[in-house]
């Protein structure tokens, strides 16, 4: 009897390439802009915490609206909720880019524009994440996040090159160019056409005491939607063990590039020497991309985390040394090359154990989580290098990764985290 045929492969699904594409160009503006905030803001005459403050109004709002965005793409329409957030990104760049053609950008004007751009990144992405896996089927749940892994570093090579060059010839231009890119988001978006949603489960009689298995309630208010999604993140050791440590990762990590990033501006690095950073970083991401297929079939989900915190660990103490530019951004792209092929084990792993019904819950819990790592990250930085400067502050984000390092090694629920099944009977296309 002959095999039954596998799924299509990725590159011919088209409702993931249309999600991915969207996605893609969105990212591509928002990554410009991470250089261009705190460039505008030291270059109107702000220190390196004010500059600092731009990217933490991103991930605190981010962070903040990141519960309710889950709880709301369980709700409603996960398309239209992508659809009001690259609108109203599109609206709050351009008013901002305004703002700096006629000379008023005031910091508070600055810091509002980019919590609007944080609450819009919210629902985007705890929407998309959400309706992954009713694109994709589950056999190529792995492949279509190292692709989306991929995507986001692919948009870090490109995006701050652009930005740091737009930001040389006008200050204006980077947010110009993410208010196009939402649009084109936007129109993009339009043609994603999603399958008809599954009859809603009928309830059971005693939800468990962990609210694990049940479907959500459509006449839940949005805090008992929330509450049941921290119930059932509570319930799953691994999952949320990994969550934790991503957060902290995502901490240390995202205040160690805005801090290299003020670092190269306060030795006097040009806009196109401070995008080369941002540009290294995706590089290194992207090649860890393409070699996440072999990789994640080699490494169990457990010994990917610990190559990639122990790495960390070793190579940031180099920035200490290393001229601040394009050499900073080796040794930040050769940390980013270990990411995705742990962020392919355990998102993938993820998305498996979540029932459609909570995942927009766990992406907003998982937002959250990142978001607020995100936020304080910069945060941290900022206050470190104006108080302790650089070399005292690379040093602390080494120790930092030590601890995370040294929490993976001995936490059970990380250790027997269980692996993907493994595809390669039906290839994805990747």
């Amino acid at each position: 009897m002959a095999a039954e045929p596998g799924p299509p492969p990725l590159s011919r699904n088209r409702e993931y390439n249309v999600l991915w594409t969207a996605n893609m160009v969105s990212q591509l503006g928002a990554q410009g802009t991470l250089i261009a905030y705190p460039l505008l803001v030291l270059g109107l005459g702000g220190s390196a915490f004010e500059a600092s403050l731009a990217e933490f109004a991103i991930a605190g709002s981010r962070a903040l609206s990141a519960l309710p965005s889950g709880a709301l793409a369980d709700r409603v329409s996960r398309k239209t909720l992508m659809l009001v957030s690259e609108f109203g990104r599109a609206v709050a760049l351009g008013l901002l880019a305004l703002l700096v053609a006629i000379g008023h950008a005031p910091l508070a004007a600055i810091v509002v524009v980019a919590v609007v751009e944080g609450v819009c990144t919210s629902l985007f992405g705890t929407a998309d994440q959400a309706l992954l896996p009713s694109v994709v089927p589950s056999s190529q749940l792995a492949d279509a996040v190292t692709r989306n892994t991929a995507r986001y570093y692919l948009a870090t090579i490109v995006g701050p090159g652009i930005g740091g060059f737009l930001y040389g010839v006008q200050r204006l231009l980077p947010f110009v160019a993410q208010a196009v890119t939402s649009a084109i988001a936007f129109v993009t978006l339009l043609f994603l056409r999603l399958p008809a949603p599954a009859p809603a489960p009928v309830p059971a009689p005693a939800p468990s005491p962990e609210g694990e298995g049940g479907g959500a309630d459509r006449a839940e208010s949005a805090l008992q939607a929330m509450a049941s999604g921290l119930r059932w993140l509570r319930g799953n050791p691994a999952v949320r063990a990994t969550v934790l440590f991503g957060t902290a990762f995502n901490l240390v990590f995202s205040g160690l590039l805005i801090a290299v990033v003020v670092m190269a501006q306060q030795d006097g690095r040009s806009g196109a020497e401070v995008g080369a950073i941002g540009a290294l970083v995706g590089a290194g991401g992207v090649s860890g991309a393409l070699a996440a297929g072999r990789l994640r079939r080699s490494l169990s989900p457990f010994t990917a985390l610990m190559v990639l915190t122990w790495a960390s660990a070793v190579l940031v103490p180099l920035l200490a040394v290393v001229p601040t530019g394009w050499p900073a951004g080796l040794v930040l792209g050769a940390t980013a090359f270990l990411a995705p092929t742990a962020t392919a084990l355990v998102a993938g792993h993820q998305m498996m154990v979540t029932p459609d019904e909570m995942r927009g819950r766990l992406a907003g819990l998982i937002g959250v989580s990142m978001g607020a790592g995100a936020a304080l990250g910069p945060l941290l930085c900022g206050l470190l290098l104006e108080t302790v400067h650089a070399v005292p502050t690379v040093l602390s984000c080494a120790a930092a990764f030590l601890l995370i390092a040294l929490g993976v090694a001995v936490t059970p629920a990380v250790r027997a985290f269980p692996a993907l099944p493994d595809n390669r009977e039906h290839p994805s296309g990747s």
